[in-house]
Order: C-alpha cells, then sequence, then structure tokens
C-alpha cells in the first residue's frame, strides 16, 4: 500500500503543480475578457479542469488502496484525531457550540456584511473582497448560475481531494495524521496564488477551519457543505445583493 501511497502522492504534487501554473496564468487572461459568452465558457472550462483533476483523482486514488468506503466512514489513520476531540468532552463541547455559533454568524455576517459592500460597490465602484477576486464576481445572472455550479464543485472537489485523499496518503507515508493535515492546507492554499498573498493566506486558514471541521464531526460531506456555502455566498449571494441595488 506504501508505494501505491507514494506513487498516487508524486501523482498529486504534480497535478498541484500543474493546477497552480495553469490557473495563475488563465485568471490573468480571464481578467482580460470582456464579453459575457468568453467569461461563461471560461467558468465551465474551470468546473470541468477542477471536477476531472480534483474529484477525478480523489476517486481513483481511493479506489486503488481500497478506500472507497472513506466517502462514508472516517478512516482509520484519522481516527484517533476525532476520539482525542470526542473523548475531551469540554473541548468537543466547546468546538461544537463554537463551531455552530461561529459559523452561523459568519454566514449571517457575511449576509448583512454582503449586503452592506454591495451598496458600497454600487455608489463607490471600488471592489470589496479578500484577495484578487473581484475579476470572478458574476456581472450578469447567467454568470451567476456558472458561479453557483463553480462553488458547488469548489466544495466538493477540494474537500474530496485536500481533506481526505492528500491527508490520506501522507498520513500513510509519514505516519503523522496532523502533519498531513498541516501540510494539506498549505497547499490548499497555495493553490489560490492567482488571488494574491492575501488570498493564499485566507484560504490557507480555511483549509485549517475546514479540517477542523472534518475531524469533529468525521463526515467529509459536512466539510464539503460547509465550503460549498460559503463560496456561494461570496461568488453568488453577494454579486446578485449588488445587482439589485444597482438596479434599482
Amino acid at each position: 500500500m506504501r508505494i501505491i501511497a507514494g506513487v498516487l502522492l508524486l501523482l498529486c504534487f504534480g497535478e498541484v503543480l500543474y493546477f497552480v501554473r495553469g490557473d495563475v496564468a488563465d485568471y490573468a487572461a480571464f481578467k482580460l475578457l470582456t464579453e459575457t459568452a468568453d467569461r461563461q465558457r471560461r467558468y465551465r472550462v474551470w468546473i470541468l479542469k477542477s471536477l476531472l483533476l480534483f474529484s477525478g483523482i480523489s476517486l481513483v486514488g481511493l479506489a486503488l488502496l481500497g478506500r472507497l468506503h472513506a466517502l462514508a466512514i472516517l478512516p482509520d489513520e484519522f481516527s484517533p484525531l476525532f476520539e482525542r476531540l470526542q473523548s475531551n468532552g469540554t473541548l468537543s463541547n466547546q468546538i461544537h457550540s463554537g463551531f455552530l455559533v461561529g459559523f452561523g454568524g459568519a454566514v449571517l455576517g457575511a449576509l448583512i456584511a454582503g449586503a452592506l459592500a454591495s451598496r458600497f460597490m454600487v455608489k463607490k465602484r471600488k471592489p470589496v473582497a479578500i484577495g484578487d477576486i473581484e475579476a470572478l464576481m458574476p456581472r450578469n445572472w447567467a454568470e451567476t448560475l456558472h458561479t453557483g455550479l463553480l462553488s458547488l464543485n469548489a466544495g466538493l472537489s477540494e474537500e474530496l481531494f485536500f481533506r481526505l485523499l492528500l491527508p490520506l496518503l501522507l498520513t500513510i507515508l509519514l505516519g503523522n495524521a496532523i502533519a498531513a493535515f498541516a501540510v494539506a492546507a498549505l497547499i490548499f492554499g497555495a493553490i489560490h496564488l492567482y488571488q494574491g498573498t492575501i488570498g493564499v493566506v485566507a484560504t490557507a486558514v480555511l483549509g485549517a477551519l475546514f479540517t477542523l471541521l472534518y475531524l469533529w464531526t468525521g463526515s467529509i460531506w459536512i466539510a464539503v457543505g460547509a465550503h460549498a456555502t460559503l463560496d456561494l455566498i461570496g461568488l453568488v449571494v453577494r454579486p446578485s445583493i449588488a445587482r439589485i441595488f444597482a438596479s434599482s
């Protein structure tokens, strides 16, 4: 299994390098697009590329390892971290309460901030965002449909790859799940290099939070849902609010 894991890990690292280099160039070219048809075509390419590279290799990798059941059950390699969180009742309750309050507050705060920021953007014509993502924002309802699909795909593909397959491979080879998840979170931040330094740092922090959510709940699908929700707020809800304010 270690040989298979080693080969898969090399493949994953090569894929990440390919993805980072391609995304930086693609995003620079995307910023120059003015026609909505061209922008929608690029959205579709990104969705397909991410689906094949991240979801595809995650499913194939898990199958080769004989670990497809990890889609429903926490891998044994991660169980000590899960049990550590669950065995400490006070810590578990704090994380439980803290996450629910924090995530709920983040969603509500993002909606309120989105409304306020959208009004500011309409009045001042200035982007309000963390990292260089202003060009990603949809300009019409057709583009909003594409960013919605982009958000859902990111939640699925990136969580399967960066919270499941990559940490599993690293843990099998290194024998240290904490180090494996830390490396995966850093690489998760690195693939957002096209967003600039602030974007890399912000997504690395989010990666750490999604990791904690996964290990605390033992379900990769809850992490997928949380990731997709945050992306939908940023790429669908806020731009939609801005468009409604602009039209009124």
